[in-house]
């Protein structure tokens, strides 16, 4: 195992650490309004009883996100053509 790969695991590992702890609180937000809307006049949203972090600004993140995958992208073609054209 490279470096790099051993890089992208411990990367993934972490990811789908912070993935599984954001499902369980959103599952705990879901059950506390299963059980409050009974309750009350007229029911409420999960997100009306608390907005995680990871939810603010979402969109923005995303489009961050998708810039920041491309200009990745963009440097690994460009990594790739120079080690043909020097293999060559």
């Amino acid at each position: 195992m490279t470096f790099k790969n051993f890089t992208n695991a411990q990367i993934g590992a972490y990811k789908l650490h912070e993935l599984n702890i954001q499902a369980e609180w959103e599952r705990a937000r879901w059950l506390s309004c299963v059980i409050i809307n009974p309750h009350l006049k007229r029911p409420i949203s999960p997100k009306k009883v608390t907005t995680f972090p990871w939810e603010k600004n979402s969109s923005a993140s995303n489009k961050h996100n998708i810039n920041k995958i491309i200009k990745e992208s963009e440097y690994q073609d460009k990594l790739k053509t120079l080690k043909n054209k020097s293999n060559a």
